[in-house]
């Protein structure tokens, strides 16, 4: 199993992002390294986040992930990724799928059942329940490990659309640039024209037999003259039009890109925050080892502090899995319909409606009500 106090460190980070307490959490934090361990005595110390807070976490991450959904809902605001085959539609489809694989996690341990089968059930050894905390922890980690990798793949997107948005900024000079002034090539190419009519109604006065064939051959050059300009002036405006055309497409693209890149920073942060959740349970179940350590393998008692840390551990599991069953993984469904609905639908007032209730019921779960 692994240690606390390398968690411990790493914890403080993830703890200072979440609910602003800088206070309650630096207290926290002295409290728990602090703790001092007597023979025959493990105390439990206090957690760093509280459960409230880290199961709000989980729910500003999908409740963000809406966010982003709305900003991007509908055909126009999917794009092409730099350094990717996929859009930013269907990286937010993995991105869902994943999110939905990381929250439905199992709801019962074995820890709590193998305490209590301690002195009631024949066989029943401390060995049982020193393999169920293993159990229980390596299914943490692997949690903790599906959160990194989220906040990995939201970082991705984010570089992503960052370097979408420069990339589009930079079409849309060069074009601009490429398109010159439309109205000076207009008032060319007009000019063009009207020398081009000028010269072919230009009357002709009648030469000398001996002079006619060399004025129709110079009248002709004038005419070729003329026309090839507004061959010219013609092929200038199309492009300018075509350059005009490319570079507000280009500057749309980097506006959609610009408009995604903040949402997909936040949840960026959402996920870094919602690590605490996993972290904190193995902080607790390190707390828990430590414990196990202490106790004498012919001895049935079962200290009372260490069933009420797995009491408080699996009540925090459990309210954790009920919250991605009667709220999460049903606001998920919305927030993939909400990226093909309209833009200005009411998709995404529906999704944040769905995670405040989300967060209103979370101190009735973490009572197993």
């Amino acid at each position: 199993m692994e240690g606390t106090e390398g968690g411990r460190e790493g914890q403080r980070g993830v703890a200072e992002g979440i609910g602003g307490d800088k206070g309650t959490v630096g207290t926290a934090e002295i409290s728990r390294e602090g703790t001092k361990e007597t023979p025959g005595c493990h105390e439990f110390p206090p957690p760093l986040l509280f459960p409230p807070q880290l199961l709000e976490a989980l729910v500003a991450v999908v409740a963000t992930l809406g966010q982003l959904a709305a900003t991007v809902a509908g055909p126009y605001g999917d794009m092409l990724l730099s350094k990717s085959p996929r859009s930013l539609h269907m990286a937010l489809w993995t991105f869902i799928d994943h999110l939905r694989h990381t929250l439905n996690h199992p709801r019962v341990t074995p820890l709590g059942q193998a305490l209590a089968a301690l002195g009631a059930t024949s066989g029943a050894t401390w060995a049982n329940v020193r393999n169920a905390a293993r159990d229980w922890q390596d299914s943490v980690a692997a949690l903790r490990d599906s959160w990194e990798q989220l906040a990995g793949e939201a970082t991705k997107l984010r570089d992503a659309c960052g370097d979408v948005a420069t990339a589009e900024a930079t079409t849309a000079a060069t074009a601009t640039a490429q398109a010159g002034d439309l109205v000076e090539l207009d008032t060319h190419w007009k000019t063009a024209r009207n020398n081009l009519v000028a010269t072919a109604w230009q009357p002709l006065v009648a030469p000398a037999k001996d002079k006619a064939p060399s004025l129709l051959a110079e009248h002709k050059a004038w005419m070729a003259a003329a026309s090839n300009k507004v061959v010219a002036a013609t092929k200038a405006m199309e492009e300018s039009v075509v350059a005009t055309s490319q570079a507000g497409a280009a500057t749309r693209r980097r506006q959609w890109a610009e408009m995604a890149w903040g949402p997909l920073e936040r949840l960026v942060a959402a996920c870094d925050t919602a690590r605490a959740f996993p972290q904190e349970l193995l902080l607790r179940l390190g707390d828990m080892e430590a414990a196990l350590e202490g106790t004498k393998e012919a001895s049935a008692d079962v200290p009372k502090a260490l069933v009420a840390a797995v009491g408080e551990a699996e009540r925090l599991w459990e309210a954790s899995a009920r919250l991605a069953t009667c709220h999460l993984l049903g606001t998920l469904g919305d927030i993939r319909k909400l990226l093909s609905s309209h833009p200005s639908g009411p998709g995404g007032r529906v999704v944040a409606e769905r995670c405040q209730r989300a967060i209103e019921d979370i101190p009735r779960l973490l009572r197993g009500q």
